[in-house]
Order: C-alpha cells, then sequence, then structure tokens
C-alpha cells in the first residue's frame, strides 16, 4: 500500500513539475526551458549575512556587527539575522556591540523589540556595553524606561500643595 502511494506520489509531482516546465517559458518567445528569476536584493542580503557570520566566527560579535554597521545596515537588520543566522547567539551581546557599534539608542530598543528581546536584557545590554566600550558609547542615558519612575513624592513639585511630612509640622 505504502509504496502505491509513494508511486501515485511521484507520478503527481513529475506531471506538475511538466505542466510548469512547458507553461514556465524563458524572457524569449517560444523558449520552453524553465528559468529562474534571480532578486537581487535576495543576493545581497545572502551576501552580507554570509560575511556577517564569517566575520563573527573569525573576530566575535563586536567587530562582526562593527564591520556591517559601518556598511550601512540597519540594527533591526542586524539584530534580526544575527539571532536567525548564529546558533546560541546572546541576544545581550548583539545589544552591546550595537552600542558599541555607535547605533542610536532608539534604533537598538526598536530593533529589539521587534526581535523579542526584552526590556531587562536591552538594559543588561546596555550595561555590558558600557563596561566593554567604555568611551566609545556617547550617550551614558541611552536607554530611558518607557514606564513611569516611582522615585519622589506624589504630587511634590515645590511650592503649594507639596506633601511634606517634617516633624515641625505636627
Amino acid at each position: 500500500m505504502k509504496k502505491i502511494i509513494i508511486v501515485v506520489a511521484l507520478a503527481f509531482l513529475t506531471s506538475a513539475s511538466a505542466s510548469y516546465a512547458a507553461v514556465t517559458t524563458g524572457p524569449h518567445e517560444g523558449d520552453a526551458q524553465p528559468y529562474t528569476a534571480i532578486v537581487p536584493g535576495t543576493a545581497a542580503i545572502s551576501g552580507w549575512v554570509a560575511n556577517f557570520i564569517s566575520t563573527y566566527d573569525k573576530h566575535g560579535i563586536y567587530q562582526a556587527i562593527a564591520d556591517v554597521f559601518k556598511e550601512g545596515r540597519t540594527p533591526d537588520e542586524i539584530t534580526t539575522n544575527a539571532l536567525d543566522n548564529i546558533e546560541n547567539i546572546n541576544p545581550q551581546n548583539v545589544v552591546a556591540a550595537l552600542y558599541c557599534a555607535g547605533a542610536k539608542p532608539e534604533d537598538i530598543r526598536v530593533a529589539s523589540e521587534n526581535a523579542g528581546i526584552s526590556e531587562m536584557i536591552l538594559i543588561a545590554g546596555f550595561e555590558t556595553a558600557k563596561t566593554v566600550c567604555g568611551d566609545a558609547i556617547t550617550d551614558t542615558q541611552a536607554y530611558t524606561p518607557v514606564g513611569p519612575s516611582f522615585a519622589g513624592i506624589p504630587g511634590g513639585g515645590g511650592g503649594e500643595g507639596m506633601a511634606y511630612g517634617s516633624p515641625s509640622s505636627f
């Protein structure tokens, strides 16, 4: 029974391929040979990703990200391709390398969100970058939390209406 199913499946695939070849013609009229259209953008992406991985293998993530960032790749492209193509890559190191390469903090935050990197890893990546790259990071306030800050007394702003708790006011 299995042999019959396999033979029928192969026969179907063969006939489907033959039909596709008959319908798909080349750029010249009457050319019955199947052809493949190569999309230039795809080949270029494959090339830079291959170079990126090669540099990573030889010199590490910091150098690999610095090189492709200088070539004009965005933090979003870099983050996505690093996480998708390098086995067991630490997202914290990707974030740190982006900061060290000089990427804008907001671009790194967006790239991290798009790649599913948590806010905690984003903060840890920034801290790692400060340690690893030191003076290369110009913005020491690169990561600003989006949520509210709980520092200070509610309603306190100085002057009237200020919540004040001095023992002399009791």
